[in-house]
């Protein structure tokens, strides 16, 4: 579980109490939906948690099959499916909206009477719901943006308007937009792409970037 919490120089700043957590932990394996809720929000409620919290990150892949990378923040506010990976550095709204399955528009009726079994009327789920959704490093996804089931992969560096309907993948370091969202541009040329690819810089912890002040500075500024 290498997305997990480092204990690096700057990160120190935020603190996990070992016992209360590993307490939270354990209790969080009871399926209450009351008592989960709880133990996020008390979790959530510890400034800069979301960024650098190790024990939210263990309870949502160990309970929820979602793996959060270092750093990022928004995904334990969104309703995400079991499957979901997302890389370091991305940033997302708390009202994402990610679709897991749709109901049937070939058969006689599109009501889940027919298709879902949670309601009794049927045995087996009869439609397919989503398996995977990748969300790359350093992804940046605006306000009220739906991910639809035909979508299993966003590039990292990529960019998703506030708004967009996001129908197919989308490529590294593209920026789309509208509904259906369509590709307005890539961030940069083809070769700057290629070498921030190769640098993988997000899989460097901030203290380490931090503590190069040349490569520090180069954040500050746009990319030549």
């Amino acid at each position: 579980m290498e997305f997990l919490l480092k204990k690096t120089r700057l990160n120190m700043m935020y603190k996990e109490p070992k016992v209360l957590d590993y307490l939270l932990i354990r209790i969080y394996k009871f399926d209450n939906r009351y008592l989960r809720r709880l133990i996020r929000e008390i979790l959530l409620r510890r400034k800069h948690s979301e960024l650098y919290s190790a024990t939210l990150r263990i309870i949502f892949y160990k309970y929820h099959k979602i793996k959060v990378g270092l750093y990022s923040y928004g995904p334990f506010y969104a309703n995400l499916p079991a499957g979901t990976e997302i890389g370091r550095y991305s940033t997302m709204p708390q009202n994402l909206i990610v679709i897991n399955g749709s109901h049937p528009v070939s058969h006689k009726s599109s009501h889940p009477f027919f298709f879902n079994p949670d309601f009794k009327y049927v045995d087996q789920l009869l439609i397919k719901r989503r398996q995977k959704l990748i969300i790359g490093n350093d992804v940046y996804i605006g306000l009220e943006v739906m991910i639809l089931p035909s979508v299993t992969y966003i590039g990292d560096g990529a960019v998703i308007a506030a708004g967009s309907v996001v129908v197919k993948d989308v490529p590294p370091f593209a920026i789309v937009g509208g509904n259906p969202a369509k590709i307005i541009k890539y961030r940069f040329p083809e070769n700057t792409i290629k070498k921030i690819t190769e640098s993988k810089w997000w899989e460097k912890d901030i203290d380490q970037i931090k503590d190069n002040e040349s490569e520090f500075r180069d954040f500050l500024k746009p990319v030549e």
